[in-house]
């Protein structure tokens, strides 16, 4: 689709009747509307979507509707479209019209006099559009004009199809048949751009923006007519079966019915709330940052989590180490014993001899003596043992264990069993394990003496910032937005639990209403219409999952490429992922580490390109093909990714594309000239006075040059 002509006439600052034609060439197909600022390059976009949806425009961007707003209402914000030179005159010639309509006798020349009247007090904004592809109605081009009389607050708007009225534009009405054959309003925010814009797109942060973009996407990509689809078929449904119950149902259904709607507008007003506290918190996050960032500036740069998490951690390693010098007294109790460890060897010599001559041990051996005696003459005969060699092995276990002779030990310790036991361990601990425990002890130490030092310096740091009157001040500000913090997080909570509630209740009414309405029959005639009905919602099920998947897929490659495309830095992203969550759609952007890369830490640059991005994958997603229009189009770009825009994404963004640049600020020369191959039409926006610019048709190739003699005539 191409607007080839547009026309203005009384808008803002266009005074009288202006109209330019754009070029639809689509391998010329970029069209370039200079002019400096205030000559009308805003007004000339502000012109096109009034021109398409009057009073609905507030729906295609926020800043229409707050500029309605603040005009105190639309017919305010309408005066204030009318051309102020135009309202200047209006009076006398309306007087000097009215005069001549006096003198003059001809009704019919009267009537065209009368009729004239209005224009004085009117402006209006005139489209012509062709490649349109109207169902059932071929067709040429289809002209609309819209006209609005500040005197009478009147609107009008004609559309003629090749240069008549058609009949269905008549029958759905000028407003729908733009919403549905044209252009729908809720996705014409993707084609009507300027670079604050466009940023905008990147920097989606509230619920309620991310929910409002997501319809719109949703939209773009095709998938909301099936999803309202659906939802029309299902209500079919409803009502073919409250039309066909008898009254004791149909009164129960309608009572399920009414409590359905109701736990609806209830769910949808807890999720509202969830958005405005999210909203809040959102804000309420923001302001504590920024008085932690004060906390640091003023030295303070610890929160009063991480205060008493060091004030716990002194705590921790206070203990450790009681507990650590307790073992270490333990150790040094044995450090004489490990010093002497000769003598204590010679101890456990002395201990050992004394344990071998007691009467308890000879007792001891000479049972154990016995016990062999015993074993060896059950077993003689059987190992063939002679009573020689029987007698020498007796006589030399004997003389091993029970010697004739005791040793002369002299009785030192004389120590009880427990105390040998006692000694034993403790001669093992010297000789096995004593010193490795000591050294890893000592290690143990030291580590716990460091972090306890760190953790004290910081504490008293931390402590004597505190008591700075200004750091006291920021701090307790601090503390009340996160108490604040926490008690909207609480209260979200407690909201959340109201919602699935409430959503639990429209499952179990749902599904009541369900199986009522299987019980009802229906006449043969609705029998029909609802078993198509079911079968038409089956299948759409099946079709919208594929549709999602396919719209998933396909937009994660074209951002990825048109990404890769604009973007000097070809490691940034990596993968771009695209999820789809109910009726949430959200888009997320990786780099080569798989890392997540969060939109809001971008420059203005890379949001603007990553918006680009996406803006040029939706259109092509979208399937429709109309101009795209962009204020002030280079930017925030840099001059790298200036040439990768004009060269990469302008010529390939639409089949018509109009540019509307601060020549010299926005777009040099040189950057004009490598756009200039793709240049169908080229305008310069002159002002011939106050509230009088007027559009100067010029040579693609002399733009510069025009705009150079300009400004050399206005100096």
């Amino acid at each position: 689709m191409f607007i080839n002509k547009i026309s203005l006439y009384n808008f803002r600052v266009y005074y009288g009747n202006n109209a330019l034609d754009l070029s639809t060439d689509i391998n010329n197909n970029i069209s370039v509307i200079a002019g400096n600022n205030g000559f009308g390059k805003t007004s000339f976009l502000t012109a096109l979507v009034w021109g398409l949806y009057g009073k609905l425009m507030s729906d295609v961007d926020e800043r229409y509707r707050q500029d309605i707003m603040e005009s105190g209402g639309y017919k305010r914000y309408c005066e204030k479209l009318m051309n102020r030179l135009a309202i200047s005159e209006a009076d006398e010639k309306i007087a000097l019209l009215q005069e001549e309509i006096t003198q003059t006798a001809n009704s019919a020349a009267k009537l065209a006099l009368k009729k004239k009247l209005t224009t004085y007090s009117s402006f209006s904004v005139g489209l012509q559009l062709s490649g349109l592809m109207i169902p059932s109605v071929p067709c040429e081009f289809v002209e609309i004009k819209r006209t609005y009389d500040i005197n009478t607050h009147q609107e009008s708007i004609e559309i003629l199809i090749d240069g008549k009225i058609n009949e269905l534009t008549k029958g759905v009405g000028p407003e729908i048949f733009i919403n549905d054959f044209i252009l729908p309003k809720e996705i014409a925010k993707f084609f009507f751009f300027d670079a604050e814009k466009i940023v905008a797109l990147a920097d989606i942060n509230t619920a309620e923006e991310k929910r409002y973009l997501s319809q719109a996407y949703a939209e773009v990509l095709g998938i909301k007519k099936y999803t309202d689809l659906k939802g029309n078929l299902q209500n079919l449904r409803l009502r073919l079966r409250q039309k066909s119950a008898v009254k004791s149902d149909r009164d129960v259904l309608e009572k399920l019915s009414k409590q359905l709607t109701q736990n609806k507008k209830l769910a949808q007003h807890y999720l509202q709330q969830l958005e405005e506290r999210a909203d809040i918190i959102h804000s309420k996050k923001i302001a504590s940052d920024k008085y932690q960032e004060q906390l640091i500036r003023e030295g303070s740069s610890i929160t009063l989590e991480e205060l008493k998490r060091l004030k716990e951690q002194q705590v921790q390693y206070t203990n450790e180490l009681l507990k650590t010098k307790s073992r270490f007294n333990e150790l040094l109790e044995l450090a004489p014993f490990a010093m002497l460890a000769g003598k204590v060897a010679q101890v456990k010599q002395q201990l050992e001899a004394e344990m071998n001559n007691s009467t308890a041990s000879r007792t001891l051996l000479q049972d154990k003596f016995s016990a062999i005696s015993s074993a060896m003459e059950s077993y003689k005969s059987r190992f063939k043992v002679s009573p020689e060699m029987e007698s020498s092995l007796l006589d030399l276990i004997k003389s091993e264990l029970l010697p004739e002779r005791k040793q002369d030990v002299k009785t030192l310790l004389d120590f009880t069993l427990d105390q040998q036991n006692r000694f034993f361990a403790i001669y093992d601990n010297l000789k096995n394990a004593y010193s490795k425990t000591f050294r890893q002890l000592v290690m143990e130490q030291k580590r716990l003496q460091t972090m306890y030092g760190n953790v004290q310096r910081k504490l008293q740091n931390a402590e004597s910032k505190e008591r700075d009157p200004v750091i006291m001040e920021i701090r307790q500000s601090k503390d009340r937005i996160d108490e604040e913090i926490k008690s909207l997080e609480n209260e979200i909570a407690g909201i959340n639990a109201k919602k699935q509630n409430a959503e639990t209740e429209i499952q179990i009414l749902s599904r009541k209403i369900s199986e009522l309405s299987k019980k009802v029959d229906l006449e043969d005639t609705d029998k029909e219409k609802d078993a198509m009905a079911e079968r038409l919602i089956e299948k759409l099920d099946k079709f919208i999952n594929q549709l999602k998947l396919k719209k998933k897929i396909n937009l994660e490659k074209s951002i990825l490429r048109e990404l890769n495309r604009l973007m000097h830095k070809d490691d940034f992203v990596s993968r771009v992922n695209v999820v789809i969550s109910g009726d949430l759609i959200d888009i997320e952007l990786y780099d080569h580490q798989r890392q997540f890369i969060d939109k809001e830490l971008l420059s203005k640059g890379e949001q603007q390109l990553y918006a680009t991005a996406l803006l040029k994958a939706l259109v092509d997603e979208s399937n429709i093909r109309f101009p795209v229009f962009i204020d002030s189009p280079l930017q925030k770009f840099d001059k790298q990714h200036s040439r990768n825009i004009i060269q990469e994404f302008y010529p390939f963004l639409s089949g018509q594309v109009v540019l509307f640049p601060l020549l010299q600020k926005e777009l040099n020369e040189q950057e004009y000239n490598w756009m200039l191959p793709r240049v169908g039409k080229a305008y310069l926006i002159n002002q011939n006075g106050k509230y009088h610019s007027v559009f100067e048709p010029v040579q693609a190739d002399q733009l510069f040059v025009n705009y150079n003699q300009r400004q050399e005539h206005v100096q």
